[in-house]
């Protein structure tokens, strides 16, 4: 994926997605983003699209992440970070 392909993603789907690896789980994710649970199945739809993998299995309460959101979430979570501080370095 080129870097202007990502005009096309919704960055804000990285933050959920973060949220889930978290949280494990819809409800408590969704509180901690102060979205609705809804709102936080229907950007997991977005995200299984996204990355063309189920990313989480419910079993029982739990969402438990695929193989391929544990690889995915070892570099999103320091790619997050440094978005992060890059926003809070350069508020003036």
């Amino acid at each position: 994926m080129k870097r202007n392909d990502l005009r096309s993603i919704d960055l804000n789907l990285l933050v959920v997605f973060e949220a889930l690896i978290q949280e494990r789980n819809l409800t408590r994710a969704a509180e901690q983003l102060s979205l609705g649970q809804p709102a936080v199945s229907a950007a997991l739809v977005r995200l299984r699209k996204l990355f063309n993998d189920p990313l989480f299995e419910r079993i029982g309460r739990r969402m438990v992440p695929t193989a391929r959101a544990l690889s995915a979430a070892q570099t999103l979570g320091p790619a997050l970070d440094c978005v992060r501080t890059a926003i809070t370095n350069t508020k003036v």
